[in-house]
Parts: C-alpha cells; structure tokens; sequence
C-alpha cells in the first residue's frame, strides 16, 4: 500500500432501513443521470403475478444478478446506494455520503471522484417536458400490495424490505 493511500474503509451491510430513507430522500431517482430507478424486489412480485395470471411468454422482469439478458430493467435503473465520495479514496460509509444510484451510474462511476466521473461521462439529464417525476416511488407500492397478496412467496429479505417500508411510510 502506497503511503499517500487512504487506509482501507470497511464496509458494512447498509439495513434496509437507511436505504429505503437515501431512496426517499433522493426521491427514487439516479443522483448522476435523474432517471427514476426500480425498487428490484417489485420486480420479482411483478414476475410472479404475471405468471401467475398465465402468462407462458417469456418475461424478463427480474433475475436474482440483474443479467441483462434475462431483467435489463433491472441492470439499467435498478435502485442501488453509492457512495459520493468513494471508500477507495477515503469517503465515509454513513448516509451523509449516500445518493441513489441506478445499477449502470453505479457500475460506470465506480470509485472515480464526482467531477471525473461527469467529466467522463457526461450522461445528458433526463428532463420531462412537463417536470420531474414528483411521486415516483420505485415501485414500492405495488411491491407493498403484491406482497399482501403473497405473504407465503416473501423470501426473508423481502419481509424485511417490507417491515422497513412500512416503518417509513408509517403503516402495518
């Protein structure tokens, strides 16, 4: 390790709790291009009811990597937290230097510093001719209700992304 060279931060899992408030605070949209990004476990409840509905076409709604061949929603605008100021270069692991990213800014900013990277990448906002999105949600609700209509097909993460939900949203 060079001696100028940051010690190396540890990263510890982030609780679904504080990703759902970084998500809302951002307002589910990428902090670098301002897409809205998708809350990826809806797309998994949203795979299953459509299948369930008798759908026999082939769907790519959701794939556990997010491979863009079988869920390219998901490895472009999944819902990912970044960090601003990279651990690599001695950033902080807390929610002051969270922002919502979707999966392909994350994947293209890796740890490069915030300027660098819109200098190399300058990706041309998307700006809707009638304003941003103001109540775009990720598809947290609907996550939220087919979750209701399907308790026994929760995995455990998903239980969890429902009690950290509903806490955030002040529901039960």
């Amino acid at each position: 390790m060079a001696a100028d060279a940051p010690p190396k931060a540890r990263r510890s899992p982030l609780s679904k709790e504080l990703q759902v408030r970084v998500f809302r605070r951002d307002h589910w949209l990428c902090r670098w291009c301002e897409r809205p990004v998708i809350f990826a476990p809806a797309m998994r409840l949203i795979d299953l009811w459509v299948r369930d509905q008798g759908c026999s076409l082939p769907l790519a709604y959701h794939d556990p990597k997010w491979r863009r061949d079988q869920a390219p929603l998901l490895d472009h605008l999944g819902a990912v937290i970044d960090h601003v100021e990279a651990l690599a270069r001695g950033g902080r692991h807390d929610e002051a230097n969270f922002v919502t990213s979707c999966n392909k800014c994350n994947t293209r900013k890796n740890s490069a510093e915030v300027t660098e990277f819109e200098t190399r990448s300058p990706l041309i906002p998307v700006k809707g001719r009638y304003g941003e999105p103001t109540h775009w949600d990720g598809f947290t609700t609907l996550f939220l209700l087919l979750a209701d209509q399907r308790p026994a097909d929760l995995t455990a993460s998903e239980r969890g992304w429902v009690k950290a939900l509903r806490a955030e949203f002040g529901t039960k």
